[in-house]
């Protein structure tokens, strides 16, 4: 076992700094992060942190994985953040819903939210599911991919394109754990 404390966003980095290395080198089989939580925090964030580290290396999946934009001089309105989280939220609650269950693989699939067309489509396309957000000056249009190909191009308000998106992720879902095409 390997055990690892402290608080906040601390805890969290040295939690997995020191876990990384270890568990990299298959040293140990059940981890223990160990946070001092905020007043009214949850003990279950420790859980969730010892999650994220084993995903983050690789070593297990626990739900997909969502890959967004950091932003930068391209992305000067706050879509992309909004749009991400509004994903992130999906995803919890379609996991909540059982879609593991439903889906047997969902832990594996790779979804990118990104802010502009630089960097956006390249990182889209390694994704399994991915959208590109205009960037500052570029034309309203958000290309989405599935499996490295263009699928279709969304349009219209942030509402819109996150309910559009969100409904593609869920479509597509089968075809992409099945591998199909079509």
């Amino acid at each position: 076992g390997l055990t690892e404390a402290g608080s906040g966003a601390r805890g969290l980095v040295w939690s997995a700094s020191a876990m990384a290395v270890l568990l990299a080198e298959g040293i140990g089989d059940t981890i223990r992060v160990s946070l001092t939580p905020a007043p009214g925090g949850r003990r279950a964030d420790e859980v969730e942190a010892a999650c994220e580290i084993l995903q983050a290396l690789g070593l297990r999946s626990f739900r997909p994985t969502i890959v967004s934009c950091p932003g930068c001089g391209r992305t000067t309105s706050s879509t992309f953040l909004e749009l991400a989280e509004r994903v992130e939220n999906h995803v919890r609650r379609r996991m909540a819903e059982g879609w593991r269950d439903q889906s047997p693989g969902i832990e594996n699939l790779t979804i990118a939210v990104m802010g502009c067309v630089v960097n956006g489509p390249g990182e889209s396309k390694q994704a399994d599911i991915g959208i590109s957000l205009p960037g500052t000056g570029e034309q309203p249009r958000c290309p989405v991919y599935v499996g490295g190909r263009q699928v279709g191009t969304l349009h219209g308000t942030l509402d819109e394109i996150a309910d559009q998106f969100m409904a593609m992720i869920d479509t597509h879902t089968a075809t992409i754990l099945t591998g199909s095409t079509g």
